[in-house]
């Protein structure tokens, strides 16, 4: 039986960068040959390289088939691992190089587009006027795509949900608010006159929502479940805000979207919020970094920044989040 691997066993082990990228190679290849090419080096040096790895671990980290090599369980952890500490040192040489020619660092964040795109870009013109030379990468997406990418140190952090099939000990997690949901229609619908609408009104009508399992949709098909009201027959199903905005203008279509979003289309008097009698909160959303790994000086500056401004928004939208 392998033995146990100590807290510090790269300290005392030979483990060289050498091995990481040959491992790596390995991975993206799943071929030794091809892998010591990609490395230029001969492939009896990569055979020796992937030995003395192994020897350092004390099992192996591939299985031989005859479609090529595959990694253990054991090589797949060491994969991710290693990934992380190699583009690690490729972020320090980034800094380095920002700090060299005058920057104050740089940081590469992660949004859910709605709600958190706009507060974001909100957050960003506030800290380009404090840190001007502070380089700023945006990457957005949903959550299932971006947490691995923090855990993969792809993104320095990011905004929005632990996903279900990811653990959450992985992470440092943050806490921001429950965004608010609210009920839209065009502006011509028969329920826009309405004073007040309830579930029932609105099960009569089409619907455009979010898939099946999307944090949205689960929260509107608990509302209709414990209301004991049958969900609305016809229903049209896109990840997309911007399909669901333009067909409820175009049709009598219903749907239901966060407060940034709802309300910035509101504003052009073509979609209309609907008049519910409650208040409606989703599921938090957060800000993800990946647990035990510190947050590099420009990445620090916007994470900062970031939880000022979401106490602010929270106290000024009267929303659960940090501190309620």
């Amino acid at each position: 039986m392998p033995q146990a691997l100590s807290s510090d066993w790269f300290l005392r082990s030979r483990l060289k960068l050498r091995h990481l990228q040959l491992i790596m190679a390995i991975d993206e290849h799943r071929n030794l040959h091809r892998a010591a090419e990609r490395m230029n080096i001969a492939q009896p040096a990569a055979s020796k390289l992937l030995a003395e790895v192994e020897a350092i671990f004390g099992q192996a980290l591939f299985e031989r088939h005859p479609r090529g090599l595959l990694p253990t369980v054991q090589g797949e952890i060491l994969i991710r691992n290693g990934a992380v500490a190699m583009r690690t040192l490729a972020q320090a040489a980034s800094e380095v190089n920002a700090y060299t020619k005058g920057q104050t660092g740089m940081v590469t964040v992660g949004t859910v587009v709605a709600p958190m795109m706009e507060f974001l870009l909100d957050v960003i013109e506030t800290v380009r006027t404090q840190h001007p030379h502070l380089h700023i990468t945006v990457e957005h997406s949903i959550s299932d795509i971006l947490a691995p990418k923090v855990l993969e140190g792809k993104l320095d952090f990011a905004l929005g949900r632990i996903p279900a099939r990811l653990d959450p000990k992985e992470f440092s997690y943050r806490e921001l608010w429950g965004e608010e949901l609210h009920f839209l229609c065009r502006d011509t619908h028969p329920l826009a006159e309405q004073s007040q609408v309830t579930l029932q009104d609105m099960a009569k009508w089409p619907w455009v929502l979010q898939p099946r399992g999307a944090p949205l949709r689960h929260r509107i098909e608990q509302m209709f479940l414990t209301a004991c009201v049958p969900m609305p027959k016809s229903i049209v199903n896109t990840a997309s805000a911007l399909m669901s905005l333009i067909s409820v203008s175009r049709s009598d279509c219903l749907t239901a979207l966060e407060w940034n979003v709802a309300k910035l289309m509101a504003d052009t008097n073509r979609i209309k919020i609907l008049p519910f009698p409650e208040r409606i909160f989703l599921q938090p959303f957060g800000i993800l970094t990946m647990a035990g790994r510190p947050l590099s000086p420009g990445a620090k500056i916007m994470y900062d920044a970031v939880t000022r401004a979401a106490a602010g928004m929270i106290e000024q939208k009267n929303v659960p989040g940090l501190g309620r």
